[in-house]
């Protein structure tokens, strides 16, 4: 029995791009591509994504199909939006896709994130998220798959917690392999944010906790964290340390560091470095 509807996935992705296709458009990042193009690249990963799990040869006549109609829908008024019962089957669809690909049990992540982020951009197209179409949940559900699928995975990161010396200011974010020492600690871009944002701090206490991933008892076997590993953690925060398969190595390592008045003043230079929030 097939888990996916594809054709309707189709039909309801077809219909939201033309919807914002002929609509209001998010704001534009400098540097990042169209809107317009990003969805297409979503939809059409997650339709040969949906058909490879069905042990499929993914369609090219739904792109050509959705290539055409947002051809033809350019700048119409006339243009149908989706019907509440698409957008619920669009969506109930996706949520099952991102179960199948957890279920797999293999490192799916990167197709995970792209349903989320379609999800994220459905969220801000108010016809699709003033509706009753378990939007939400299926938010939800993406972010919770991403952070449980990366707890399993063989990564050594730490966790990083400031405190000032001058009031409440605490920073703590989580970076890549072992971090244990002050000059670890400044090169990191939670403290370089810290320092940037709160310049006023002239010492910050620092405890730092190493952990490892998929309940490893050691660092043998791991990795360090990637970039993408580091962006689902700092996006959960302090919870992805409760995660299933999060495992303790190494600390807590406690140190004061000094800010040096250059790391207080250039605020530019720590810009171009980095943060996180």
């Amino acid at each position: 029995m097939n888990r996916f509807n594809i054709p309707l996935v189709a039909e309801g992705l077809t219909a939201y791009a033309i919807e914002r296709q002929n609509g209001w458009e998010r704001h534009q990042p400098e540097g990042a591509p169209p809107w317009q193009a990003q969805r297409r690249l979503w939809t059409d990963a997650i339709l040969q994504g949906m058909a490879r799990l069905e042990e499929q040869v993914p369609d090219p006549k739904l792109m050509e199909q959705f290539d055409r109609e947002l051809e033809q829908a350019g700048g119409s008024a006339a243009a149908v939006p989706a019907s509440l019962q698409l957008q619920r089957g669009t969506i109930q669809n996706l949520r099952n896709f991102v179960t199948a690909l957890e279920d797999t049990g293999d490192d799916r992540r990167r197709q995970v994130n792209v349903v989320r982020e379609l999800l994220e951009d459905m969220a801000s197209h108010l016809p699709w998220a003033s509706k009753d179409n378990r939007l939400d949940l299926a938010r939800d559900e993406a972010e919770r798959s991403l952070v449980r699928m990366t707890a399993q995975m063989p990564i050594r990161f730490t966790h990083i917690a400031l405190g000032g010396d001058a009031g409440p200011h605490w920073a703590s974010g989580f970076v890549s392999g072992s971090v244990t020492d002050a000059e670890a600690v400044k090169q990191s871009a939670v403290y370089q944010g810290a320092v940037r944002d709160h310049p006023e701090i002239t010492n910050w206490a620092t405890l730092c906790v190493v952990y490892v991933g998929r309940g490893l008892p050691s660092a043998l076997g791991t990795v360090d964290a990637s970039d993408f590993d580091l962006e689902i953690m700092n996006r959960t925060g302090n919870r992805f340390l409760d995660e299933r398969g999060v495992r303790w190595l190494s600390g807590p390592y406690q140190m004061t560091i000094a800010a040096a008045p250059a790391e207080r003043l250039d605020g530019s230079a720590l810009f171009q470095m980095g943060h996180i929030m």
